[in-house]
């Protein structure tokens, strides 16, 4: 036998994400979702939600959107307008040019949030579409303040004494094509092994059109993560799917 933990991120980035993610949970394969809690569709995300059986995590987000913190509480992660600086931004960035402290207000308080939408803490706690050494270790001391499974970007991890393994993801790349991309990448599964396989499915609208490259492949992923023929592919792989909350309750 062998595990997939399967994820779909964004949950909150616009109403149209979050119908697309919905219909991923109602009719496809996902179970785990990501939060993104500073949102202007996030309350739409946590109704539409309601009563689907999703386990969730907190999506730490940096990068678009406004902060939760006043921005002149975390001046270092806001432009002009006091919105977050965009995650291209972050990537031509030759230096760190935000601190641990400044990145520790914003994750605290985005925590926070998740705990007055959600009533518990999150199944997981990572960040969104940033690689920063300050932000990491922001995240790992937040994470080690309030008791959170803290799970690295990109980096395999232990949950419950089992290992993940982090499959890559192609979703940048041109011709992009959900279906091949998760075939050519689970089809290398072990016997026995766990992999976590991220997707970001969802419709489009024109605020993430107006605010993100990654655009057309989250509604290639979410036609591809309720096509019946994919779940047919993956049992006859031997994959059985669970969720972070199973595999934290499995090493207990």
């Amino acid at each position: 036998m062998k595990t997939l933990l399967l994820r779909a991120d964004d949950l909150g980035f616009s109403e149209a994400v979050n119908c697309g993610i919905a219909k991923t949970v109602r009719e496809g394969l996902i179970r785990n979702c990501g939060v993104m809690v500073n949102m202007d569709a996030t309350r739409h995300a946590v109704e539409l939600f309601r009563d689907l059986p999703c386990c969730l995590g907190l999506h730490c987000n940096v990068s678009v959107g406004r902060p939760l913190c006043p921005p002149d509480q975390v001046p270092a992660l806001v432009d002009g307008s006091g919105e977050f600086f965009s995650g291209s931004y972050y990537r031509k960035a030759r230096e760190e040019f935000a601190s641990v402290e400044d990145f520790r207000r914003e994750l605290t308080a985005q925590y926070r949030r998740f705990l007055e939408l959600f009533g518990r803490k999150p199944a997981y706690f990572e960040a969104h579409a940033v690689e920063s050494k300050n932000l990491g270790t922001a995240l790992e001391q937040v994470a080690e303040e309030n008791g959170l499974f803290y799970q690295p970007s990109f980096q395999d991890f232990t949950l419950g004494g089992i290992r993940v393994i982090n499959t890559p993801m192609h979703s940048m790349e041109p011709d992009y094509d959900a279906r091949a991309a998760l075939k050519l990448e689970l089809s290398k599964a072990e016997e026995g092994s766990c992999h976590l396989y991220v997707c970001h499915p969802g419709w489009l609208d024109a605020y993430l059109l107006a605010h993100t490259s990654l655009a057309l492949p989250r509604a290639d992923e979410a036609d591809m993560l309720c096509d019946p023929a994919i779940r047919d592919w993956l049992a006859e792989q031997g994959f059985t799917l669970t969720t972070y909350d199973q595999l934290a309750g499995a090493g207990r």
